[in-house]
């Protein structure tokens, strides 16, 4: 894992002062080693977090010809089956060379044959071209913009184009409107109009100043022939080789284990392939603690288990490390935690496996992909007496709740665990019923609409430019026609697990030269996942039923039966902090903030008056920050 920076433009000897300070601004993600290269026209720089061979992985690195030459950023797994058959000689043991030796025996088709997570940069000095590619979910970023000479500018971040002193960034008002209904930037575009972000499963060839960016990989079509048995025997054997290549490291592994499936999955298989495996676990004082249930898969598998809880951190100063990390508006509060822990893990191992993109690629999202579901089922339907049985039995099992409640949302008590279960089906087929009235048979427009954290007509409320429609970018045509249930999935692999998901891990991790993997996004198996049909993902009242099938038996009994939380930061009891409530007066109370400039301030002061939009105020608080503390070049 590391950060990579470069520029392309004539005479590269001009750069040797601004490629060390575009890596100074990134170093976090590389603190071991820093490697700089200037050749025909090219200047490339690297900063290393060892992983793999600490010896002699070194970069950027030179083909055996000297022709070539590569910045990475990220890891190749399984890479030691693929060098036999590429008929190169390797002088090291290292996964970066393999991405060389790979370019010279298929030139740009090279990105075929390359599984993993990466980024990279490779100067072609025969032909004086640069080309770079990112992996096909977007585990590792890659920024670019045009310098004010023409020069071609890339970096693992946006910090480290700016610290080039070559681009004045320009806001970029359709993208403001999309964190204020989302949360975040769409990720085929970023905050700003002339910073660009390459797309995951995209490649970019840069040659006499003119750049060509194409999709090199589209997600499979569905499967519907294959029997429930045979995938559940192919999940299993997939699932498991990820993990163990995932494992390749010269360098102590951990994984994050949280009281979920996905994590819980990655430990049990992990286990088999490493002994005193180092757990970690996070849970919230004022939040859904899910320690107790993580610590029975510790106990199970005899991990080396840490755990973290959130008390006695200040807030405020979170919130301006936020900022120090993320280069552009993120409103997600599960940054915070993902950040504390990602930094507890750091002391202990120097790599860590997640259980990132289950929910995703399996429909682990139970609230909504069951509750599409049964929007799917009941489409069309009359549906008055359903919703008046499904309401009358909820005020029927209210009591049941709250003594499931008083003993713990995990009782012991089967009897009690059945109704809370019960209650959850309920409260879900509730959500349906209201959303099947909105429901106009697009699942693609309406499904975005519902992973709306704020409706655009509250967005409206408070933003001057509101005339600015939410644009709905297509990121591949990797759409089906008809199938909407698995197109609910397919929206959020491309746009919230990327946007959200990735970024989050790949920056809190970062911050804290922490390497993360992603089991569920090894290739093979995220294809074989995507190829399934939605029946084998949400079946009934499970979700993730395929995971259930093969993984189930080596779960504890408190995983098994767990229903999902997430990383639910607990924004409201935040927001009652003494500490908070200065930022809130710093940053919305003050009508000469720049963020009054594309917000309006008395609307503002209503809203936080209200106090019911709490999530709005939050993001607005986000937004505010990230004004005063990033350069940003207002053009009306």
């Amino acid at each position: 894992m590391c950060g990579i920076a470069g520029i392309v433009g004539k005479n590269e000897i001009r750069y040797r002062e601004l490629v060390p300070q575009m890596l100074q601004a990134i170093k976090y993600r590389g603190p071991d080693d820093t490697g700089e290269l200037y050749v025909d026209d090219c200047a490339l720089g690297h900063v290393r977090l060892s992983i793999v061979d600490l010896q002699n992985g070194k970069q950027p690195m030179m083909d055996i010809a000297g022709n070539t030459a590569v910045v990475f950023n990220g890891e190749i797994y399984g890479y030691k089956d693929i060098k036999p058959n590429l008929n190169y000689p390797f002088s090291t043991d290292c996964d970066t060379e393999v991405i060389l030796a790979l370019y010279q025996k298929y030139g740009r088709n090279m990105i075929q044959h390359l599984p993993g997570m990466f980024a990279f940069a490779l100067w072609d000095s025969k032909n004086k071209s640069l080309y770079c590619a990112r992996d096909r979910f977007g585990e590792k970023p890659f920024y670019y913009a045009w310098g004010n000479n023409g020069e071609f500018i890339f970096a693992s971040e946006i910090k480290a184009i700016l610290a080039s002193g070559m681009v004045e960034p320009v806001l970029d008002y359709q993208q403001l409107n999309h964190y204020l209904c989302y949360s975040y930037i769409y990720p085929a575009k970023t905050i700003y109009k002339n910073i660009f972000v390459l797309p995951p499963a995209s490649h970019l060839i840069w040659q006499d100043g003119n750049i060509k960016v194409e999709r090199y990989w589209y997600q499979p079509d569905i499967n519907n022939k294959i029997t429930i048995d045979d995938a559940v025997e192919k999940f299993r054997f997939l699932f498991s080789r990820a993990v163990k290549r995932q494992l390749v490291a010269d360098v102590p592994v951990g994984a994050f284990l949280s009281g979920g499936l996905d994590s819980g999955s990655v430990v049990a298989v992990a286990s088999q392939y490493t002994s005193k495996l180092t757990t970690v676990s996070f849970g919230f004082q004022g939040g859904v603690n899910e320690l107790a249930i993580a610590r029975t898969m510790a106990k199970k598998y005899d991990t080396n288990h840490l755990e973290l809880i959130d008390k006695d951190f200040d807030i405020a100063n979170l919130m301006f490390k936020m900022q120090a990390i993320y280069d552009e508006p993120m409103a997600d509060p599960a940054s915070i935690p993902a950040y504390l822990i990602a930094k507890f893990a750091r002391e202990n191992v120097k790599v860590v496996l997640t259980g990132d993109a289950g929910d995703e690629l399996l429909g682990g999202y139970d609230f909504k992909y069951r509750a599409l579901r049964y929007v799917d089922e009941w489409r069309g339907q009359n549906n008055f007496w359903r919703e008046k049985m499904v309401n009358m039995a909820l005020r029927g099992i209210g009591g049941v709740r709250k003594f499931a409640r008083r003993h713990g949302f995990y009782s012991n008590d089967p009897s009690v665990r059945l109704h809370e279960i019960f209650y959850h089906d309920l409260f879900i087929r509730q959500k349906a019923l209201a959303w099947s009235k909105e429901y106009n048979g697009n699942i693609l427009s309406f499904v975005r609409k519902k992973n709306c954290y704020v409706s655009p007509d509250k967005v409206a409320n408070v933003e001057k430019f509101c005339g600015v429609d939410i644009l709905d970018y297509v990121i591949s045509s990797g759409f089906l026609p008809g199938d909407d249930l698995d197109n609910a999935l397919r929206v959020d692999q491309q746009e919230y697990l990327t946007g959200n998901g990735m970024l989050k891990t790949d920056r809190t991790t970062m911050a804290v030269s922490l390497e993360s993997r992603t089991p569920f996004l090894d290739v093979d198996l995220a294809e074989f996942c995507i190829s399934l049909p939605f029946a084998m993902k949400v079946r009934g009242k499970e979700e993730k039923y395929i995971l259930r099938r093969a993984f189930e038996n080596m779960w504890t009994d408190k995983v098994r039966n767990t229903i999902k939380n997430g990383f639910a930061s607990p924004i409201d009891v935040w927001m009652k902090r003494p500490e908070f409530q200065i930022l809130l007066d710093t940053y919305l109370g003050d009508k000469n903030k720049k963020v009054f400039n594309v917000i309006d301030y008395s609307k503002t002061c209503e809203l936080r008056k209200n106090n019911r939009e709490l999530f709005l105020i939050w993001e607005l608080l986000i937004l505010s920050m990230w004004f005063e503390l990033h350069p940003c070049k207002l053009e009306f």
